[in-house]
């Protein structure tokens, strides 16, 4: 128990460590190079996918190797023999989904149930941080009242 725990934090710290350094990127060093507002969101978005893929890649290398070399535990359902079976039981527990036709025995369980929750915390984060992106760069155009709105203002600023 005491390796996957320690499996697990060091998974936790090395994704929080590198989601920072990829969204403080995207907020400060990608400043320095010019692209429209449209095209600077569709990247904030692009690059936390690809971080979250990075992130869920190597929680597939953590179960890769905590089923092979440190027998942690095992993989119960479908098979787990090749490392895309590796990355797709890692992507459906990082997004919490779930599915259940692969599961971890052992102490696996906990790595998986610790990637869950890490997984939930980093999507939060990437959504709040494209959120006030958005909020920052995203052009809204001004919109057209009806003109019953717009006559009865005018009425009443007339009026005062």
């Amino acid at each position: 128990m005491v390796v996957a725990t320690m499996l697990a934090v060091s998974l936790v710290v090395v994704t929080f460590l590198f989601h920072y350094a990829v969204l403080r990127w995207l907020s400060g060093g990608m400043a320095r190079i010019a692209m429209t507002a449209g095209v600077r969101i569709l990247v904030i978005i692009l690059m936390a996918l690809a971080a979250h893929l990075v992130e869920v890649g190597l929680y597939a290398g953590a179960y890769a190797l905590g089923d092979g070399v440190l027998a942690l535990g095992s993989f119960g359902g479908l098979a787990v023999a090749e490392p895309l079976d590796y990355l797709y039981f890692s992507i459906v527990s990082y997004t919490s989904l779930g599915l259940g036709d692969v599961f971890p025995s052992d102490h696996l369980r906990f790595v998986t149930g610790v990637e869950a929750l890490n997984g939930l915390l980093l999507i939060a984060w990437s959504g709040s941080f494209i959120y006030i992106a958005m909020g920052r760069l995203w052009p809204w155009q001004t919109c057209a009242e009806p003109a019953r709105v717009a006559a009865g203002k005018r009425i009443k600023r007339a009026a005062s």
